[in-house]
């Protein structure tokens, strides 16, 4: 029997065998092709032709060494067409920059009370009631300083933005 006797015979069956066990359409086709390259190199060497049997053994012998060489490697698919990054262009990067220093010299405008209501809120993150205790005053006085402190910025903002 010859190796293209014994690939047309038993190739879909060990190309099944191997993929069921790593998942992977290239590793597959490598261990199937190193398979039957065994399997050439050692037609010589036996009595009778080789056995499913014995190319099964193989395949599975090669795939377990492929994967405990290669166990702490993932095997992730990426899409390479993205470009790694947070996803902003330089450009972007820097109007961000651009926008939020005009927004620190638009709250740096505001009156105490309404500054630091946006700062406690929303640079340190604090809670109302957290907020609120800072500023010596009840919950539903902060919310609403905030609320007018958000308004007086948003016009400050959208003057500046004005082309007249």
């Amino acid at each position: 029997m010859t190796i293209h006797d014994l690939y047309d015979k038993y190739f879909n069956d060990i190309y099944r065998f191997v993929y069921s066990l790593t998942k992977d359409k290239h590793l597959t086709e490598d261990i199937v092709q190193e398979t039957f390259t065994r399997a050439y190199l050692n037609l010589g060497n036996f009595k009778n032709r080789p056995t499913k049997a014995w190319l099964v053994t193989v395949s599975r012998n090669l795939t377990y060494d492929h994967l405990r060489k290669n166990k702490r490697t993932t095997f992730k698919s990426y899409d390479f067409t993205k470009i790694p990054g947070d996803g902003l262009s330089p450009e972007d990067t820097l109007f961000s920059m651009e926008n939020r220093k005009v927004l620190h010299k638009e709250i740096a405008k505001l009156q105490d009370n309404y500054r630091q209501a946006i700062i406690y809120y929303h640079m340190e993150e604090l809670s109302y009631k957290q907020a609120a205790t800072k500023m010596n005053v009840t919950v539903t006085n902060f919310k609403s300083i905030l609320f007018r402190a958000r308004q007086r910025l948003k016009r400050s903002l959208n003057k500046g933005r004005s082309f007249n």
